[in-house]
């Protein structure tokens, strides 16, 4: 299967188009269909190149957003038309490259898990997840800070060598966050331990299991943990948990390679509060209009 990939050098600015021809593990998609809806244009300035999305526990019908490289150390609450609803600094958090957001639950609190976990060059000799308290959103008010001690940093460092990568998700069943690498032939998944009790101690990644899959941009997990989602450039990818089964477990079997149309970089994804609902939303490269699609998976009940 040949795939053509096209995205944006923010250093350098000009494009860079990339033909990669590898095989994927064949999935079996044409047992479901994929009712796509765009549900809002983005139209505000701040929100250019939107690298991830998950939707909000506290917030209904509303999803936590950030920019990748190049953004100061911000996330955006916007409604389920794309507005804007509020804009929060984290402070005392210096941003390299934020990739992509999760959120999970804790002794009945809902947290966020913002990853900058990117490494275009992979020189980055540690790369960071910072959880907090999901926030408020006040109607009218539209700027918020979130203090830096309410801010714990994660301090990651691969086992073996410095890698880009750009998606996480939480299982709620175990707890634990997973990583996912991002240009590797065949990508790994690395987990972290997100109740470490030593702050300021790095914590090693080390392969967990590998996938027949490449250039993953997102990643997400549904909210009772029973379906998982990943995402690249062209594709997008459904397992089905059976039986409260380990990630391990989950990942040895074969995925689902939904019908899907791929967006002009395209690079985010989170399930709704229903399985069988997901999102995607997008960069603005070369200032396309980007949109928040709104995706419907049948059979899932």
């Amino acid at each position: 299967m040949l795939y053509f990939f096209s995205f944006w050098c923010k250093q350098c600015a000009w494009s860079l188009c990339f033909i990669f021809l590898f095989f994927i593990k064949p999935g079996y998609g044409q047992n479901y269909t994929v009712g796509r809806h765009a549900l809002g244009k983005l139209h505000d300035g701040k929100l250019q190149e939107l690298s991830g999305i998950k939707q909000s526990i506290l917030h209904s019908n509303m999803f936590w957003v950030h920019n990748d490289s190049g953004d100061s150390s911000r996330i955006f609450l916007i409604d389920n038309k794309a507005q804007l609803k509020g804009e929060y600094t984290l402070s005392g958090v210096d941003a390299k490259d934020m990739e992509d957001i999760a959120i999970f639950q804790r002794d009945g609190k809902s947290f966020v898990v913002l990853g900058d976990i990117g490494d275009n060059r992979a020189v980055r000799s540690e790369i960071m997840l910072y959880v907090f308290a999901e926030p408020e959103w006040i109607d009218g008010q539209t700027s918020y800070t979130i203090p830096q001690q309410a801010i714990q940093t994660i301090r990651l460092k691969y086992a073996d060598k410095p890698r880009d990568a750009e998606a996480i998700f939480v299982d709620p069943l175990d707890g634990r966050a997973y990583l996912i690498a991002k240009r590797d032939f065949h990508v790994g998944v690395y987990p972290v331990d997100l109740h470490a009790k030593k702050a300021g101690n790095v914590q090693l990644l080390k392969q967990l299991v590998q996938l027949p899959l490449t250039f993953i941009t997102a990643a997400d997990i549904s909210f009772d943990g029973r379906f998982l989602l990943l995402k690249n450039l062209t594709g997008v990818f459904l397992w089905e948990r059976q039986n409260d089964e380990s990630i391990r477990q989950l990942f040895t079997r074969a995925y689902i390679q939904l019908p899907y149309a791929p967006e002009a970089q395209g690079e985010a994804i989170c399930f709704g509060t229903e399985n069988s609902i997901f999102y995607t939303i997008s960069e603005r490269p070369f200032g396309l209009d980007s949109y928040l699609y709104r995706y419907n998976i049948d059979p899932i009940n």
